[in-house]
C-alpha cells in the first residue's frame, strides 16, 4: 500500500515545529539566571512548548498523510505520546541549561531530547487504529533516532552556547529539521499490507477530524505564545524610576541588564542571593560565558551576571581585562602563569575560586604579548 502526503500540511507541520522549537528555545534561555519556582516555570513551559510543537507536528504529519484504509487514533496513546514529548524535551533542557554547557553535557541533553521526539513518534503510531498492517524498516528506524539525536544536541549547541537572536532563529530551524525529518524518516520507514481480518477497537478513539481540531488548537497556542515571546522587552534605559514619595532609586531591572556603553564600566553589577551588588573591577579575577550571561569570579566567590561576555569585552579596560577564549576573560593583574597542558594553553591566576583558564590557540600570542613573554 502506497502513503501519499498533501504537500500544504506537510509545509504547516513543518512550520508548527519552528515556531514551536523558536517560542520553547526562547522561554529555556530565560532558565538560566532564574532560581526557584521561576526557573521551574520558565522550564515547564518550554518543555510544554517544544513538546507541543513536536506533538503537534507529528499529528498534522499524519493527517498530510493520505492513507489507503480509514483511521482513528487511541485516545490514551495519543495522551502518552503528547507527555513522553514534553517530559523529556523538559529533561534535555534542563540538562542543556544548567551551568556551563560541557560536551558532555550536551551530548546527554541531545541523547534525551533525540530518543523523546524519536519515542513520541513511534508511540504516536501505536496509536493508530485501521484495518492494516505496519512494519518497519530497520534501517530506516535507526536512521531516523540518530536524525533526531544529532540535529537536537546541534539545536541546543546553538541555542546555549552563542549569543544573540539569529542564533536562536538558527536552533530552531535545526531544531525543527530534527523534529521534521526524524518524523519523515520514519514514515517511509513504514510499510503497510491489508488484512483480511477486520479488527474492531473497544478503546475510545479520535476521528481524524476531531484530532484535526486538537491539533488546530495546540498550533493557535504556539503561534500566541509564539507573537507574545517575540514582543520586544521593555527598553533599558529608563535607568531611574521616581517613587511616590519623590525620591529617585535605581531601578533593580537597569542593574540586571544594563545598557551596553564602549569602555566605561567602572563597577560592575552582579547577583548574589537575590542581592545586586557592585563588584570593584580590581577584585574581579575572571569572567566566564554561561549560556547568554557570564558568571564573574573573585579571589573567594562567583556571582550571577546577565551581561554577555561579548558586551563586557566590549566595556572592560582592554588593558586590564583579555578575552583569552571563546568563553573567558581573565584580569591580566592576576595571572601567575602561563602553561601549557598537552594541547591545552592555560593561563594560572592567583586565586582558588578559578585557579586555571583555558586559552584558544589563536589568543595564545595575543595574551603572552600582553603579559611581556
Amino acid at each position: 500500500m502506497v502513503v501519499t502526503y498533501d504537500p500544504l500540511l506537510v509545509t504547516l507541520s513543518i512550520v508548527i515545529a519552528i515556531l514551536g522549537s523558536y517560542t520553547g528555545l526562547r522561554l529555556a534561555r530565560r532558565v538560566v539566571p532564574e532560581t526557584g519556582p521561576v526557573r521551574k516555570a520558565f522550564l515547564s513551559g518550554a518543555a510544554v512548548i517544544i513538546g507541543g510543537g513536536i506533538w503537534s507536528m507529528h499529528f498534522v504529519g499524519m493527517l498530510a498523510a493520505q492513507m489507503p484504509e480509514p483511521i482513528t487514533y487511541d485516545v490514551l496513546w495519543t495522551l502518552i505520546s503528547a507527555l513522553v514529548a514534553i517530559l523529556v524535551t523538559g529533561l534535555g533542557l534542563f540538562i542543556a541549561s544548567f551551568g556551563a554547557l560541557t560536551p558532555r553535557k550536551l551530548a546527554a541533553a541531545g541523547l534525551l531530547m533525540g530518543l523523546g521526539i524519536s519515542t513520541m513518534h513511534y508511540v504516536g503510531m501505536a496509536a493508530v487504529r485501521a484495518n492494516v498492517v505496519m512494519d518497519y524498516a530497520g534501517g530506516l528506524v535507526v536512521l531516523s533516532v540518530l536524525i533526531g539525536i544529532c540535529a537536537s544536541a546541534l539545536a541546543l549547541w546553538l541555542a546555549f552556547s552563542q549569543l544573540g537572536p539569529r542564533q536562536t532563529v538558527a536552533a530552531a530551524v535545526v531544531m525543527a529539521l530534527a523534529i521534521s525529518g526524524m518524523h519523515y524518516t520514519a514514515m517511509a520507514a513504514m510499510s503497510l499490507s491489508s488484512t483480511p481480518v477486520i479488527v474492531d477497537y473497544a478503546a475510545p478513539a479520535l476521528s481524524p477530524h476531531i484530532l484535526a481540531i486538537v491539533v488546530a488548537v495546540t498550533a493557535f497556542l504556539i503561534f500566541g505564545f509564539t507573537l507574545l515571546v517575540a514582543l520586544p522587552d521593555r527598553p533599558q534605559d529608563a535607568a531611574v524610576q521616581t517613587e511616590v514619595d519623590g525620591t529617585e532609586t535605581l531601578d533593580n531591572q537597569a542593574l540586571v541588564s544594563p545598557t551596553p556603553a564602549p569602555g566605561n564600566l567602572a563597577r560592575l553589577p552582579v547577583q548574589k542571593n537575590k542581592a545586586t551588588l557592585l563588584l570593584d573591577l580590581r577584585d574581579i579575577v575572571s569572567i566566564q560565558a554561561e549560556a547568554h550571561y557570564t558568571r564573574v569570579y573573585d579571589g573567594q566567590e562567583s556571582y550571577f551576571c546577565s551581561i554577555s561576555l561579548s558586551e563586557l569585552e566590549n566595556r572592560l579596560d582592554p588593558a586590564t581585562f583579555l578575552r583569552v577564549h571563546r568563553s573567558h576573560i581573565v584580569n591580566l593583574d592576576h595571572a601567575k602563569s602561563l602553561e601549557r597542558r598537552k594541547e591545552q594553553a592555560l593561563v594560572r591566576l592567583d586565586t582558588a575560586s578559578a585557579p586555571s583558564v583555558p586559552v584558544s590557540r589563536r589568543n595564545v600570542s595575543k595574551l603572552r604579548t600582553a603579559l611581556g613573554l
